[in-house]
């Protein structure tokens, strides 16, 4: 993973969720970085483009290009929709570039500002959006673009740049954000409906394991993985009676580089009750139940909040809180990273993109 991955992958992780919303069907979502360096803002700019969750457009700082990115995209979006991704995406820097020489007047040093523009079609119907602005990582401004309702961070940083901001923005009209809304919409349910036309259900693949037993408990984990479209039921049952909410743990649902997802979902039982509990699975209208397997199974020694995923999903948070800290190191690496195209051959140059988009 390259520095520019890096960068906006720290900015992924941050939550986008509505609080108490319908169930997230679909949404599209843009990360745009543009940086300074001692009051100067730098040329280019870093942009990637994900379609739930899955990364489908980079833009190319070499040929200044939105260039696709996994099979889906390569496969069936057209370059009329390339060209359209370079004009928003090129757009869309060169107006970053605008508003950090605002925002930040003469700073000296090394500083970044990140636009993060989210929209989401929900299982209920309803539509949602959002921007995030990030000055140097830490998140400063937030805008719901269905309500026009700004959110300024509370610290007295935040507060300063949202001002600055603002000063900036005073041309951006209302029908401005609304456009935008109505755009990112329109890409999300065109892209949507490429994509499901050339995609096949993919049935999930389900296992079950158990913990060792610690003080009569073992820890159950029911994965479910390589399974499309995204929307999958995942559940513990107790004699045929799912278990509430409050005593299962889920993972989310996360993409896996082939286009496919991955969740799971665990619970804590008494030693010896194996046989009542099963995992109830719900697919695109298939469905399917798996016992708990006797015997000893080989996994990691866990406890309730010790499981690998939660592991994993811990390290992810753990990231995002170090974003402060370690922001500046990583854009500094972006602006001293020396360019090495002319002297690279075609096939370096090959070898290059394929390891970018791994």
């Amino acid at each position: 993973m390259g520095p520019g991955r890096v960068l906006l992958f720290l900015a992924s992780i941050f939550p986008f969720a509505r609080p108490g919303a319908a169930t997230e069907l679909h949404s599209l979502r843009y990360n745009v970085t543009v940086l300074s360096r001692d009051g100067s803002v730098q040329s280019g700019f870093l942009a990637e483009g994900h379609l739930d969750s899955q990364l489908f457009v980079r833009y190319d700082r070499e040929t200044r290009r939105a260039r696709p990115q996994g099979q889906w995209a390569e496969a069936v979006l057209g370059a009329k929709t390339w060209d359209t991704e370079t004009g928003d995406l090129t757009e869309n820097g060169k107006d970053l570039r605008r508003t950090l020489t605002h925002i930040e007047g003469q700073k000296g040093g090394l500083h970044s500002l990140q636009d993060i523009q989210n929209c989401e079609i929900y299982e209920d119907g309803s539509t949602g959006g959002s921007r995030h602005f990030y000055y140097d990582g830490e998140r400063f401004l937030s805008l719901n673009l269905a309500t026009q309702e700004w959110t300024v961070a509370q610290s007295s940083r935040a507060q300063t740049l949202a001002m600055n901001f603002w000063k900036e923005d005073t041309m951006k009209t209302k029908t401005h954000y609304h456009a935008m809304q109505a755009d990112c919409l329109k890409k999300l349910r065109r892209y949507q409906k490429s994509r499901v036309a050339v995609r096949r259900t993919a049935p999930p693949m389900v296992n079950v394991t158990h913990s060792e037993a610690s003080e009569g408990n073992i820890t159950v984990t029911c994965r479910a993985s390589g399974f499309y479209p995204r929307n999958i039921a995942l559940t513990w049952r107790q004699d045929g009676v799912s278990l509430n909410h409050n005593a299962q743990q889920w993972g989310g649902i996360l993409p896996d580089q082939n286009g496919t997802y991955q969740t799971w979902v665990a619970t804590r039982i008494r030693q010896g009750e194996e046989q009542r509990f099963a995992c109830y699975m719900e697919h695109s209208g298939n469905h399917s139940t798996h016992p708990v397997p006797s015997g000893k199974v080989l996994v990691f020694q866990s406890q309730w909040l010790d499981i690998p995923y939660v592991l994993a999903v811990a390290a992810a948070v753990a990231a995002a809180a170090a974003v402060a800290a370690i922001f500046v190191i990583i854009l500094y690496v972006l602006c001293c990273k020396k360019k090495t195209s002319a002297a690279e051959s075609p096939r370096e140059k090959r070898e290059q993109f394929l390891e970018m988009s791994s």
